[in-house]
């Protein structure tokens, strides 16, 4: 058993390594993690794997929450309309489910969760990474119903542009033993993360905290009380 563990975290290692290396030359990537350019070539052409001490290390230097979070916080644009983009952010899964677990362990790991929880359509990905990373069912709230034959949950949702419209989850996805971990992409005003509590309340479920990818500003702070939200990039 341990062997099998001991070989997952060097391919893990191997792939991101190979995340790595569609931004840094190998001559960038040898002074990061002070090992041989050729080394880490063989390493990422997958012709030789790291050794296990060699595996160790480079994670390490990783999980530096310096190095982490400056890499994947370069990889969000903010455009000239306001628009956060952190798609690109998926082009790196591996190295965003490391920052993911990192921030689960730092401020959720003493809480019990049964289930993660997203509202679509942008936190999806960023969601079904969480699940993945935490071995979690993942359910999704949405702005429709799938199906008239399917009991759902609703919540009325103001939008941004005064709209009022509803989000929607099914009854046979949550119950009342259910601990939520709540997943969005960004935080403006925390409208939509807490229609989306009160939706899980609803359902009898109870909210562990919200993970968000990248808050803006501090408006949504005064409209969310109770509930633990951290941020993995403060823009």
């Amino acid at each position: 058993m341990q062997k099998d563990k001991d070989l997952r975290l060097r391919l893990t290692v191997v792939d991101l390594l190979k995340e790595l290396k569609n931004s840094f030359t190998y001559k960038e990537l040898a002074k990061i993690f002070n090992i041989q350019e050729s080394l880490l070539c063989r390493y990422v052409n997958g012709s030789t794997i790291p050794s296990e001490v060699h595996a160790k290390e480079i994670l390490d230097k990783l999980k530096s929450r310096d190095f982490l979070v400056k890499f994947l916080l370069n990889k969000i644009i903010i455009h000239d309309d306001g628009y956060i983009d952190t798609s690109r952010l998926l082009f790196y899964p591996n190295l965003l489910k490391i920052l993911i677990e990192m921030y689960y362990y730092r401020f959720f790991e003493n809480k019990e969760i049964t289930k993660i929880a997203t509202v679509a359509v942008n936190g999806i990905p960023f969601a079904t990474l969480t699940a993945e990373a935490l071995a979690k069912p993942l359910i999704i709230i949405k702005k429709h119903k799938d199906s008239m034959f399917i009991d759902y949950i609703d919540e009325s949702l103001k939008e941004a542009d005064g709209v009022i419209t509803s989000i929607f989850l099914r009854k046979d996805y949550i119950s009342k033993n259910d601990k939520i971990l709540l997943i969005d992409d960004v935080i403006r005003s925390g409208k939509t993360i807490t229609t989306a509590t009160k939706l899980i309340r609803k359902a009898g479920a109870d909210i562990v905290g919200v993970l968000v990818i990248a808050s803006v500003g501090n408006e949504w702070s005064k409209h969310i009380n109770g509930i633990p939200i951290k941020p993995l990039f403060v823009l």
